[in-house]
């Protein structure tokens, strides 16, 4: 019963904080959307920032399964970059920018713990590229220059003015620069 309560605990956040932030939401909020007393989610978190720090832990767990693969699996490394890619597709654009938002500058130490994850997927990436080069299936390109400015686009492409005010959603958008990352990486580039 104690992980039921506390799971649902972090779905419930989850749901409040992608829809209005982190700083929006209260520990009252919660448990109005739980139908639970503040005192018993109190018996589960130390306080708000211990839930958000859960819900963006399940988030990186959710990545972090399809990344594992990458290493166990003797797939083609393109066929398993873009299955990786695609989760990340998914668990982004999930993710609230009015969240990340709040994340960044109310909890830096959570933040923190975004920015290496995010360091040790560029590391996977670019050593997936790089196998794929050794197999002839990618092109010259540099690995983590190719990585780094994916990651850094969709970090723009995630910002709540950037894909609105064009009609696009974030899952439309990082469908797209998935499909040209990876085009750009296995074609034949022009010079």
């Amino acid at each position: 019963m104690e992980d039921l309560n506390r799971n649902r605990i972090i779905q419930a956040a989850d749901e409040l904080f992608n829809k209005r932030g982190y700083k929006s939401v209260t520990i009252s909020d919660i448990a109005e959307k739980l139908g639970m007393s503040k005192k018993t989610i109190y018996q589960y978190f130390s306080g708000k920032e211990e839930i958000a720090t859960s819900v963006i832990e399940t988030v990186f767990r959710r990545i972090s399964v399809q990344f594992d693969t990458l290493k166990q699996d003797d797939d083609h490394p393109i066929a398993e970059l873009c299955a990786s890619l695609e989760q990340v597709k998914t668990e982004v654009a999930r993710l609230h920018p009015l969240f990340l938002e709040d994340i960044q500058k109310l909890l830096p130490d959570l933040w923190q713990k975004v920015e290496e994850f995010r360091a040790q997927r560029i590391l996977q990436i670019e050593s997936s590229i790089k196998e794929a080069q050794k197999m002839g299936a990618a092109t010259d390109v540099d690995a983590r220059l190719a990585t780094v400015i994916f990651l850094e686009t969709v970090q723009s492409l995630i910002r709540p003015d950037t894909l609105s005010r064009h009609g696009f959603t974030a899952s439309e958008a990082l469908g797209a620069l998935i499909d040209i990352f990876i085009k750009g990486i296995t074609q034949v580039p022009h010079k």
